[in-house]
């Protein structure tokens, strides 16, 4: 044992005067610890999974080479957008349109964090604004326009008044949402001699000329910089229910069951006609070329307003008891929603129906039904909106996924816009009700 301590001692002794370098030391150190740089790319995805999409594409991304190329693989973008919907994506995934062009997993995913965030804390994000004592009596038709920034309202007095959404401000410090002192830029008192129906931009985007369509049998033309001046009036020879527009043209569904065409260039007359329905024409919507049509008859039609051919009609629509409401076409699906609740999915390439989706179900014979009067759709979100004053936020997959679900102020809504982030609703008691992103006023 005595011998054992001095050898000990001798060894401690050695190791204390060896020359250790410092440096060496402390380069050791750094490098072991541990920095997202050196993360291996599982435990690094797995970090990736619990942070919002758009600060992925764009602020994560963008730190450094590693990361960008990581987070540029599609493979990953479609698996997070699949484990957000559990369920099917796209709606209709054997259109041929996705063997032309690839889907934007990304642009998709980004897409449904931001809306998802934005309506769910809907409070925390957007002033919800109630506007009164503008229009005296129901305000039948809504329109946004320019990025969100100009709004336009008719209705049953037979009065038009457009908004800047810029002018529509409440105090952040309160939670009072009702504003009756706020007026509009423009407003035109007697714009027709009947109900004004519907509204149309002759570019959404940057809207230089409105259109309205009224019970009067006509739809005016309205040129935005001079504050609603009428440049021009359009004869139907009946009361014209719905519009819509590409560049110069405007056509008008019509009571009569007639569709008229009409050029701003060529004056009042119609330079076409076509009667694709029994009934009344309810809704027109617009896809590339293509124009379809709504009509009370419970049918469907598809026009090519380039060849001036009526493509298909007599599509029916499953409404049984209900009749359809509103019609909204894009490249990867075409709904139109109807009176008794219910949503229909049609191929936007054949136009055949495809299913039904019970959005507000019948609970019971003595309760009013929920008509759909609003439909819009994105790449991956759907807003659809009740008359009984429910706004549904759902994912645009198979089934479609409720995500949020946001309360009007009041019933017997009539329309329901959207564009830019923008929400825009009329009622029948002579209000609008605005959702503004509360960053728009930053």
């Amino acid at each position: 044992m005595c011998e054992v301590e001095p050898t000990l001692e001798a060894q401690l002794s050695e190791i204390k005067t060896l020359n250790i370098n410092k440096d060496l030391d402390e380069s050791t150190y750094e490098a072991a610890k541990p920095t997202l740089l050196i993360l291996p790319v599982e435990i690094l995805l797995k970090i990736c999974s619990f942070l919002e999409a758009d600060f992925l594409k764009f602020t994560l991304s963008k730190v450094c080479r590693r990361f960008e190329d990581i987070l540029a693989d599609d493979h990953l973008w479609k698996y997070w957008v699949h484990s957000k919907i559990n369920g099917l994506y796209p709606v209709l995934p054997n259109l041929t349109l996705w063997e032309e062009t690839p889907i934007d997993w990304v642009g998709v995913c980004v897409e449904m964090d931001v809306e998802r965030k934005k309506w769910i804390n809907v409070k925390d994000t957007m002033n919800h604004i109630v506007i009164k004592d503008v229009h005296y009596a129901s305000v039948d038709t809504v329109l946004l326009a320019n990025r969100g920034e100009v709004c336009l309202s008719g209705g049953r007095d037979r009065c038009m008044a457009l908004w800047h959404v810029e002018d529509i401000q409440i105090c952040e410090n309160t939670d009072k949402t009702e504003i009756r002192e706020v007026k509009p830029r423009f407003i035109k008192t007697d714009a027709h001699g009947g109900w004004v129906w519907d509204l149309a931009a002759d570019n959404i985007e940057n809207a230089s000329v409105f259109y309205s369509a009224s019970w009067d049998s006509t739809v005016k033309a309205w040129d935005l910089e001079s504050g609603l001046k009428c440049i021009e009036t359009f004869k139907c020879g009946m009361s014209a229910l719905s519009l819509v527009t590409s560049d110069n043209l405007v056509m008008a569904g019509l009571f009569s069951k007639k569709i008229l065409s009409f050029d701003l260039r060529t004056g009042p007359n119609p330079i076409n006609s076509y009667k694709p329905h029994k009934g009344p024409v309810l809704g027109l919507n617009s896809y590339k070329n293509m124009v379809a049509s709504l009509s009370e008859d419970k049918t469907l039609a598809i026009w090519d307003r380039v060849a001036g051919k009526l493509m298909q009609n007599e599509i029916n629509i499953p409404t049984e008891r209900a009749y359809p409401v509103r019609i909204n076409w894009c490249s990867s699906a075409l709904y139109i929603s109807d009176s008794k609740g219910s949503l229909h999915l049609f191929n936007p390439e054949n136009h055949a129906f495809v299913r039904t989706h019970d959005i507000w179900p019948e609970s019971s014979i003595m309760e009013p039904s929920n008509k759909i009067v609003g439909c819009y759709q994105s790449e991956g979100n759907l807003i659809l909106c009740s008359d009984r004053g429910e706004m549904k936020f759902l994912y645009n997959c198979y089934p479609p996924q409720q995500y949020a679900s946001v309360k009007t102020r009041t019933i017997d809504v009539t329309q329901l816009r959207y564009h830019d982030g923008v929400l825009v609703i009329g009622t029948c008691d002579a209000t609008l009700e605005m959702w503004i992103p509360k960053k728009r006023y930053n």
